[in-house]
């Protein structure tokens, strides 16, 4: 039974339990994040190596969502789904256990397989609760969840020191909470993961702008996700402020979400993307010559909130409007790729950076992404793409960066084959508005 059988109490019940469960994992992995950085910053780790450590974490998300496929064959959802929470939430442990960075690297590496296989199954169930009809708006609604709890969690920092147990504890509690919404929750009906091909350079030819954004996006965040703190540290903001300094970017960037979307939907996805890559760069130079604390610090994290971090689900929109429906699994694992090998250069990058040029080279190092992608954008303006499926924009949505599964949540239904022309009449007849291809 899919969602599209499921009685409405069953449905809201059963994605209500699935946004508790995400809320709360997304809570665990968001505090681990920022108290490895800084307890390793506080262990006199080089900026180098926490650069390295966090790279670790998006290495072991995108194997993990691949390995997913054959864990959920071979053991089935329930049991992928409590052995993976379980093993994520020893990894939050182990930190305090093995202070040595080889150590973390495994861990984190560890902790980023699991998430993702848990980020799989949880969206295989969501896929299966949701009706056709209702999709856009809960993917939109599970995107909002995921990214409030990346940020709600934070002030917690200000009052357990990532110096001592306390908080590491706190995330394997958080990790560990989040099997039981799930669990005593019954999602029926049976969710269908299958093996794909990937195609890299196709993803690229249909839709190089969206593409590129991609890349963007994971080269923007995981710098930015994963050094983010240490950038704090280093502006001299004690950790009860640097809870309050990341919270302030997530507020950004859910304050943000409509008037993007309204930009996208009504002026077209690459007048979005040029003022997310430009608001974004201007906002990310602001946070590089901040002087230090201050509200001019704090506006500069809200507009890089608000205008960076969405370039993601503006480009993921971007490229689904040049896929025909078919193309949609294949295209979900290439973009997950492309995003995953710029999450993991990210850190790398801004690690270096900032070891030579001091913390504020993290965001001197993201503005120059910024801009190089937004004169990339602009060089594209004005071509007409090769393949343009009329009547295929759809509206705005939130899409969340945990799994390949997110992207084809909104998989259109296959277009119906039109009948063999039964007369010479009417094989000569123009094919109708939406099969029509435009060609530059």
């Amino acid at each position: 039974m899919t969602g599209q059988n499921l009685p409405e109490r069953g449905v809201t019940t059963t994605v209500l339990a699935i946004f508790a469960s995400i809320f709360l994992l997304g809570s665990g992995s968001a505090l681990q994040n920022t108290a490895v950085v800084l307890r390793g910053g506080l262990e006199g780790f080089s900026d180098s190596t926490i650069g390295i450590i966090s790279a670790a974490y998006y290495a072991g998300m995108l194997a993990g969502s691949f390995l997913a496929i054959l864990v959920i064959k071979h053991a089935g959802y329930v049991r992928s789904f409590a052995a993976f929470a379980s093993l994520a939430s020893v990894s939050s442990l182990a930190h305090v256990l093995l202070i040595d960075p080889l150590a973390w690297i495994v861990l984190r590496t560890l902790h980023g397989l699991c998430l993702s296989i848990i980020f799989v199954v949880v969206e295989s169930w969501l896929n299966v609760a949701s009706p056709q009809a209702l999709r856009g708006r809960i993917l939109s609604a599970y995107g909002i969840v995921y990214l409030s709890s990346m940020g709600l969690v934070q002030p917690l920092i200000g009052y357990f020191s990532p110096a001592g147990f306390e908080i590491f504890g706190i995330t394997s509690i958080l990790v560990s909470l989040c099997l039981l919404p799930v669990t005593l929750t019954t999602v029926q009906g049976e969710a269908l993961i299958t093996d794909t091909k990937i195609r890299l350079l196709g993803v690229l030819k249909k839709s190089p702008m969206g593409t590129m954004g991609v890349i963007t996006s994971g080269l923007v965040a995981g710098a930015h996700v994963s050094l983010a703190p240490r950038y704090a540290q280093g502006m001299g903001l004690g950790e009860g402020k640097i809870g309050l300094f990341l919270l302030v970017f997530s507020l950004g960037t859910m304050a943000m979400q409509w008037p993007l979307g309204l930009i996208s939907d009504r002026s077209g996805r690459r007048a979005a993307l040029l003022v997310s890559s430009l608001a974004g760069m201007i906002a990310a130079l602001g946070l590089g010559v901040a002087p230090g604390p201050g509200p001019f610090l704090t506006g500069a994290a809200f507009l890089f909130g608000g205008f960076a971090i969405p370039l993601y689900s503006l480009s993921i929109a971007t490229v689904n409007d040049q896929l025909l429906p078919e193309d949609m699994v294949q295209s979900a694992s290439a973009l997950y790729v492309f995003y995953g090998i710029g999450s993991v250069a990210g850190p790398l990058a801004a690690s270096q950076g900032m070891g030579k040029l001091g913390s504020s080279a993290l965001y001197w190092i993201i503005s120059l992404i910024l801009a190089g992608y937004a004169l990339f954008g602009l060089s594209r303006i004005n071509r007409v793409p090769g393949f343009i499926i009329r009547g295929s924009s759809e509206s705005y949505h939130t899409y969340p960066r945990t799994s390949p599964l997110t992207i084809q949540f909104l998989r259109r239904p296959p277009r119906k084959r039109r009948k063999a022309p039964e007369t010479p009449r009417e094989a000569t007849k123009p094919p109708p508005e939406e099969a029509r291809e435009l060609r530059p």
